[in-house]
């Protein structure tokens, strides 16, 4: 059962720095100065790899 509760407790934490990640990478794209690449269906950009639908 210790096993059980520290795990519990590790993914906790690591569900903490994903979001904390997470945040960091939206910061980092509504900076970037984007250069996007253009398939018939999406653009990505080569910089930050934020990907948009060209399907609408």
């Amino acid at each position: 059962m210790n096993r059980v509760i520290q795990i519990k407790g590790e993914m906790q934490l690591l569900e903490t720095q994903l979001e904390q990640l997470k945040k960091e990478l939206d910061i980092f794209r509504e900076n970037c100065n984007h250069e996007f690449v253009k398939n018939d269906y999406i653009q990505e950009c080569t910089k930050c790899h934020l990907i948009e639908s060209l399907q609408w």
